[in-house]
């Protein structure tokens, strides 16, 4: 046996592959981000104590230059690098262990691009319903907080969703739909999703608890639920399609229709606010958008290649 063809941490059990993933994500972001701290200066010609004192000034041009500058870092250092590489480290095979190496039938992503739109109106009602949430007395100061945080990010989305011209566009379609879909998805579910499967021997927990995960992340508390709810139709689009192309694209869809819709409505060739992109108060319409996730969902169910899908587990992981 040629053992220098052997993964790395091949031997290693689910729940310490769990932690080195931990360990590697910080690792990535710390260095990814000192690197591009450090390249700030001489790219955008300012010190690095200034760089990190105008951070919170969303009105200045610069700034936000900047800020799309480390979010195209973040992609790369938090998401993208660390599940390549545990893919290299574990499987010695990035593409094989993430389930980048196959593609299912064209219907399925046809059937994935009918189901994003179809649950528009559903998600939006979640939004609306989460957003009418409410904590008890005693945690008021964590309310305030939360407002408070999501306040600042609604103002920071509003600041990258201004697009003056073409080019910011495309580079918002970049930053804003590409990047985090493949880098979320690379991660919540290629990685994460995986590893609580062949930890907790239950892929239906494993995907409720990524996607629990995917949500936190986003620290934003008001759009919890249906950001959560997001997740969980990305890790079953992954679980029976096999492949993670498939909520890459229906990430990129989700991601990629707000900047479309806010570019539109700055154009004035779509009235409304993107953030409402897809909502109504119709309750007719936002009832059969719900009914209507459980049966594209059956289709792509119906649609998933023959045999066991292609989240593989390692002869270790059989145990549990």
């Amino acid at each position: 046996m040629d053992f220098r063809k052997q993964p790395i941490l091949e031997s290693l059990t689910p729940l310490p592959r769990l932690l080195f993933s931990i360990l590697l994500v910080i690792s990535c972001f710390a260095s990814t981000f000192l690197i591009g701290l450090l390249l700030a200066g001489p790219l955008f010609g300012i010190g690095i104590k200034d760089i990190i004192s105008s951070m919170s000034d969303f009105t200045d041009a610069r700034t936000i230059q900047l800020l799309r500058y480390f979010q195209v870092i973040q992609s790369f250092g938090l998401f993208i690098f660390p599940a390549l590489l545990a893919g290299y480290f574990f499987e010695r095979s990035s593409t094989g262990y993430l389930s980048l190496d196959r593609s299912p039938r064209w219907p399925v992503y046809l059937v994935t691009l009918v189901l994003m739109f179809a649950s528009l109106p559903f998600i939006n009602w979640m939004v609306s319903v989460n957003e009418m949430m409410r904590l008890p007395d005693f945690l008021r100061g964590l309310e305030d907080w939360m407002k408070t945080a999501e306040d600042d990010a609604a103002k920071l989305t509003d600041a990258f969703m201004n697009m003056p011209s073409f080019g910011g566009f495309m580079f918002n379609m970049v930053m804003i739909a590409m990047l985090p879909a493949i880098g979320e998805e690379f991660m919540f579910r290629g990685l994460l999703q995986r590893l609580f499967r062949e930890w907790l021997g239950n892929i239906h927990l494993a995907i409720f608890v990524s996607a629990f995960l995917f949500s936190a992340m986003h620290m934003q508390f008001y759009g919890f639920f249906p950001r959560m709810m997001l997740g969980i139709m990305f890790g079953y689009m992954f679980y029976w399609s096999g492949s993670l192309w498939v909520p890459v694209c229906a990430h990129f869809i989700n991601n990629g229709s707000a900047v479309i819709a806010a570019y539109l409505s700055q154009r004035g060739i779509l009235s409304g606010d993107y953030e409402n992109f897809g909502a109504t108060e119709n309750i007719f319409i936002i009832v059969l958008s719900g009914l209507a996730i459980p049966v594209l969902y059956f289709i792509i169910y119906r649609l998933k290649p023959s045999g066991t899908p292609r989240v593989v587990m390692q002869k270790h992981d059989q145990i549990n």
